[in-house]
Parts: structure tokens; sequence; C-alpha cells
């Protein structure tokens, strides 16, 4: 590193432009060298607004005012976190995935107070597929239930109630948990026009977790095994449907979203991302920066080896070159993804203002 004024001077001329513009961002490693990278940070805002130092701030704003400035900056924030949940929304897609559980008539037992179980019980038995062993994000879950709807008329096909029927759904314990017991997940009432079950409740945990397979109890007050979709009166094992809906994340925003993961540490000197805490308190701003109070300015460095985060096919061929001569020049660690950010401030004419930075926060880096 340069120890001469001139030297020094120049550093700190180039620093703005290698944070602000070209994304060829500095290592810290020194307390002398943060506080450069932090007057960097404070040039290369300055000239983004637009002014040639701190404004002077002569009088505060009344009470009224500061919350109407507030409300304004804080509007602007919900709004760009709107458009990015909109734009992550749009980056999820859904599947259906048809799961054949394994459906068993129970033995009958007796009912009593410390037995909430009806007398006609099933066990249902869902094993995690290749699809499953993925952590997914289930937005429903209906099983088939019924080959026909329990209000269905006929004599062959009459339900032998005397009220409504009713059906509670339990979750039953991994096979020799010691003291494990089964827990209630819903009860309810089974409309005459019943045909599937929702049991999106019971999955949605159980797709989320490890467990290798889901088991359930299901309990009717009726004898509802002439309606069943797979039978039920026999003692063997029969399978029904569940049809399950997923979400998963397209796979070009799994790497957008894992960009926050690269954080240097962990990638042995090649190309990650670096933090550096900006504090407007500590940096003097305090006065005319009202919000944020801090954040956290990333940038990116290490290097680029061939086929490391490559941004191209061009960036792999520089690579490639540089490997074979260092006449060419290697790529460089720059930034690939930026999130905004929004800047409550005063401006060179005394007003409150917010400012919104699009490409402030870094969030991924590649070689380029």
């Amino acid at each position: 590193m340069a120890s001469g004024p001139r030297d020094g001077r120049a550093a700190a001329t180039c620093l703005p432009v290698l944070l602000l513009l070209c994304g060829a961002e500095l290592r810290p490693h020194a307390r002398g060298e943060e506080r450069l990278q932090l007057e960097a940070v404070k040039r290369g805002i300055l000239e983004r607004l637009g002014m040639p130092g701190p404004p002077a701030v002569r009088r505060g704003l009344d009470p009224d005012g500061v919350r109407r400035a507030r409300r304004r900056y804080e509007e602007k924030v919900a709004e760009l976190m709107s458009n990015r949940s909109r734009e992550e929304e749009s980056s999820w897609e859904s599947s259906v995935h048809r799961l054949a559980p394994t459906w068993q008539r129970l033995p009958d037992a007796p009912r009593d107070a410390g037995d909430p179980a009806g007398p006609y019980r099933y066990q249902l038995v869902l094993s995690r597929t290749e699809v499953f062993q993925r952590r997914l994000r289930v937005l429903q879950a209906q099983l088939q239930l019924f080959k026909q709807a329990l209000g269905t008329s006929g004599a062959a096909t009459r339900l032998d109630a005397s009220g409504p029927t009713r059906l509670l759904v339990s979750r039953l314990p991994e096979p020799g948990v010691a003291g494990a017991r089964r827990r209630l997940l819903q009860e309810r009432e089974l409309p005459g026009v019943a045909r599937t079950l929702d049991l999106t409740a019971a999955v949605r945990p159980w797709a989320a977790g490890s467990e290798a397979a889901l088991r359930l109890e299901l309990a009717f007050t009726a004898d509802v095994s002439a309606f069943l979709a797979a039978g039920g009166a026999g003692a063997g094992s029969e399978t029904l449907t569940l049809e399950v809906e997923t979400r998963q994340r397209r796979a070009a925003r799994v790497r957008r979203a894992g960009g926050l993961e690269e954080e240097c540490g962990k990638s042995d000197g090649k190309c990650c991302l670096k933090s550096l805490k900006v504090s407007f308190q500590d940096i003097g701003w305090a006065d005319w920066v009202l919000a944020p109070n801090s954040y956290y300015m990333r940038f990116c460095q290490g290097s680029c080896p061939h086929n490391y985060k490559p941004a191209s096919m061009h960036a792999q061929i520089k690579a490639r070159m540089h490997s074979l001569s260092k006449a060419t020049p290697a790529p460089c660690c720059v930034p690939a993804a930026y999130d905004p950010m929004v800047l409550m401030h005063y401006d060179g004419q005394g007003r409150l203002v917010s400012t919104v930075f699009e490409d402030m926060l870094v969030t991924k880096c590649h070689c380029a």
C-alpha cells in the first residue's frame, strides 16, 4: 500500500469511483482503510444527491412537518418492500403433486371420556417421495376421501347416522417413541356434499420438517365405509389420493435470494460479500440524515479463478486467457444485484425529503 501523501490523496480520490461506479472495492484490513472507505461512502452519497457538502440545517421543522416527512419516508419504504414482494411472488412456481398415502381401518375401540376417537377409525400414513425430500412450501393439501357425497340418497348408499357426521383428525406419534401421544389437530362436522378433506394444517408442517412419514388417525362418528374412495371396511391397507399444491422458487431466484449467504469468511478468499456498518451518528451526519440511523454497506472482494461465479461466457473466457497469459487482466469481483435504500434527509434548501437509492445495497457478487 502506498505511504506517500500524494499516493494517499490519489487513493482517497479514487475510492468513491471504485465503490459506487465500477464496483472494484478495496479490502479493509486496518482502521485507516475503514476510515477511507467511510469517507468514500460520504462523498459518493453527496455526489449522488448533487450536494457539495452536508447542508447547514439552520432551523428544524415543526413537529407536524417532521411527522409528515417521516410518514412519506415510511410510505416509500413500504412501497419498495411491496414491489420486492411482488417481484418475489412472481418468481415462485406452483406444482400439484398426487400422492398415495396408505389407508387402513383400525380396530374398534371403546369410547370413553379420555379417548376422543370415535368408533370408526382409520389410519392414514404418508411417506416422503423424492420430491418431498426437499422442504417444500405447501399451499393446500386435499384428500380425495369419498367416492360419492355423504348426502347421496338411496338404500345402498344411505348413511346410517342419527345426526351430522363429525370427523376428528389426530397426529399419531412415530412408532417406538416412548411416552408420545397422539395430538388432536381438528374436529369438524362433515357437510352432506363432502367429497374431499382439507389436510393442509397437517401436511404443511410435515412437509417443512424432517420426519420420514406423516401418520394421521381419522375418526368418524358414523360408518362412512360405503362412501370411501378406497373402501375401508376391510382390514388390509388401501390407498387414496392426496393432492398437494406446493410452491418453490425458480432456480434463478434461488441464486438471487442466496446472495446474502455469500458473506466473506466461507469463501477461501474467492469473490464474496464484505460488510461495513455505516452509522450516520458516527460519521457526523445525524443532524441532517434522520433515517435510517445506520445501514450495512456491502461490497465485493476476492479472487476470480476460472469458472468461479462467472457473470457471462465472456468472463469465463477472460479468466481462462488470464490463466494462460498475465497480459490479459483477470475478471473482477463486482456487484451482481442490488436492493434499494431510502434516505430521509435535509436537502440544500433546508427541506426534509426522502431520496431513493435504487442501487445502494449490494446483495450478490459475481466475476466479470
